[in-house]
């Protein structure tokens, strides 16, 4: 699951730092991970402040805590790329990337020649006859280079980057038994995003428009959230042709236990509940629950195993 492995630096053992810069601010999550033992948050916050003084802030931030210098995993911004899925060509896999450039040239809304491109294929179980699917990411250079300027600033050593899809889906890979689908959630204002992991592995990620402020009285549109999950849980069992969700997994902005009422959990198939940290770390002290949405993303970054190995 990890992948946009584009740009590595000397690794520190066992330590992760996990960043994403927001409009509103920049969290990050340290990670220290001992081997046979569940990884262990240190600490995860997010900080207030303008775009242009995040770097700063977070390089002041780390400095007080002595992180500076430890590997980090960057989130790149969901405006910085578009995420297709569609058929593999059948090339070698290290030709695999530069194949599917000019086969999304015309899907994506700024030049080819431009972006940076990185695919994986999907499990075999999803073919569709004899075509193995894949999910490519159609990433902007200036979106990858301005995150890798300001990751420079902050003081940390990048050792990868990736989309906020997969770093929200090791979330569920590292704490959940995904030997049956699990479906993972997650709401924002204004829209949601819905991932599928099965077997540790990412089979499917769609986002979709809803009419939710995520304000913390803001209750959820159950019947226009229930309509939108249907559709891509059909879609995941029929298209591609895999069993039905065995649990939901709810997060997001403001997304608590009292929003997750009877009439929404009991109109999708399966187990739902609130994705839980706890099942995926152990943390010495609590995260505060207002940060806690706000740092999701950067905490499945931290938990990227592949660069601290």
């Amino acid at each position: 699951m990890d992948r946009l492995n584009l740009f590595r630096a000397k690794k520190r053992k066992y330590e992760m730092i996990g960043v994403e810069f927001a409009t509103e601010g920049v969290a990050f999550a340290h990670i220290e991970r001992v081997v046979g033992q569940l990884p262990r948050l240190l600490s995860a916050e997010f900080l207030p402040c303008e775009p242009e003084e995040a770097p700063a802030r977070l390089r002041e931030r780390l400095g007080k805590l002595n992180l500076r210098g430890l590997p980090a995993t960057a989130v790149l911004a969901s405006t910085g790329y578009q995420l297709l899925l569609g058929d593999a060509p059948k090339v070698p896999a290290e030709e695999l990337n530069e194949a599917l450039r000019w086969r999304v040239k015309d899907l994506v809304s700024f030049p080819v020649a431009d972006a940076v491109i990185d695919a994986f294929l999907l499990p075999d179980s999803c073919s569709r006859g004899d075509a193995r699917l894949a999910y490519v990411t159609v990433a902007r250079r200036e979106a990858v280079a301005s995150l890798v300027a300001a990751m420079e600033e902050t003081s940390l050593s990048l050792a990868a980057i990736e989309i906020p899809e997969l770093a929200l889906a090791r979330l569920v890979e590292v704490g959940y038994d995904t030997a049956r689908p699990v479906a993972l959630v997650n709401l924002y204002q204004g829209g949601g995003s819905l991932l599928m992991v099965k077997a540790g592995e990412l089979y499917l990620a769609r986002n979709f428009k809803l009419d939710y402020n995520a304000g913390l009285l803001d209750d959820i549109p159950v019947d226009a959230l229930t309509l939108e999950l249907q559709r891509s849980l059909d879609y995941f069992e029929r298209q591609l042709r895999q069993p039905p969700a065995a649990r939901i997994l709810l997060c997001g902005e403001n997304v608590s236990a009292d929003k997750l009422t009877e009439s929404l959990t009991s109109a999708l198939p399966g187990r739902m509940d609130l994705l839980d940290w706890s099942a995926a770390l152990t943390s010495e002290e609590p995260v505060a629950e207002h940060h806690q949405a706000l740092c999701l993303r950067a905490l499945g970054a931290a938990l990227r195993e592949e660069a601290v190995r």
